[in-house]
């Protein structure tokens, strides 16, 4: 064999090898992702946590479930302003590309949903004081959630 039949087989193998490493490295960067995503949902979810008092208050048969009832205290109510304010940036996430719609949407929108039973907090944040809640509405527009079927 001659020196340029080497040169053309080392050439094939070379271009192979690349096209290995390449596909190869496609595949660990999409895994990577993978793997990055479902930490940040994880994280996510822990975030949430943080708010499980107002969370638990708000779910049916809590405390804040019943008519009338709802937070009362300066202290309760920042509580609630810091659950709300959370779904904010995570509006912020989602119009960004950070994380996806459909995700949050089956994760958390029950949660958006237990806070709009709750007229208390209608009346007072999202009709009252509903320029500070743009994000809170743009989120729950997003996700096709409407407040009037909650109000009466």
């Amino acid at each position: 064999m001659e020196l340029s039949n080497f040169a053309n087989i080392a050439t094939i193998v070379g271009a192979c090898t690349a096209v290995g490493v390449i596909v190869y490295t496609a595949y660990q960067v999409r895994q990577n992702t993978l793997i990055s995503r479902g930490q940040f949902w994880l994280e996510l979810e822990k975030m949430f946590t943080v708010h499980d008092e107002v969370h638990i208050n708000l779910r049916p048969g809590g405390k804040w479930s019943k008519d009338g009832s709802g937070p009362e205290s300066v202290n309760d109510w920042a509580k609630v302003e810091d659950y709300m304010g959370l779904f904010e940036h995570c509006e912020i996430m989602l119009s960004n590309k950070v994380i996806d719609w459909q995700t949050f949407g089956a994760i958390f929108s029950y949660r958006l949903n237990n806070i709009l039973w709750n007229k208390k907090i209608i009346e007072a944040k999202l009709v009252n004081e509903r320029s500070s809640w743009e994000g809170f509405l743009r989120l729950l527009e997003k996700l096709q959630i409407s407040i009037s079927e909650y109000v009466d």
